[in-house]
């Protein structure tokens, strides 16, 4: 299965992040409403889900692109590019103006789940 995956890691980054830009920027009125998600704030779980795996699938689809040379690896390229992917889409919330608004705290929630996911790359790699 894994062997799938990083055959595919660049297709399946690419529909990732096309996945997570049709969740996080659809109009405020089509998101479900569920209060007992925003007492445990589940989307912040859920941006640290979404955009760790950003991170893993766009990892793996840069270490296999060859041999890194330089200090900064594939997987912190990885982290950083979803790091900056998830404060585009905060800065798209706010302005398209469809009910939704960009938060910092998202922003943390999804910088959380890349550093996860570079950290398991990390711990991946070196075993």
């Amino acid at each position: 299965m894994l062997a799938l995956i990083r055959r595919y890691a660049w297709l399946l980054a690419v529909l990732w992040a096309g996945a997570v830009l049709v969740i996080t920027l659809m109009p405020s009125r089509d998101v479900p409403a569920w209060p007992w998600a925003e007492k445990v704030q589940l989307d912040k779980f859920v941006h640290a889900f979404l955009f760790g795996m950003q991170s893993l699938l766009l990892g793996m689809a840069l270490a296999g692109m060859g041999e890194w040379r330089s200090r900064i690896g594939p997987s912190a390229v990885a982290a950083v590019a979803a790091i900056a992917f998830g404060g585009v889409i905060e800065l798209l919330q706010e302005s398209m103006g469809a009910g939704r608004h960009g938060d910092i705290l998202d922003l943390l929630a999804d910088a959380a789940g890349a550093i996860i996911g570079y950290g398991l790359l990390s711990w991946r790699s070196r075993k």
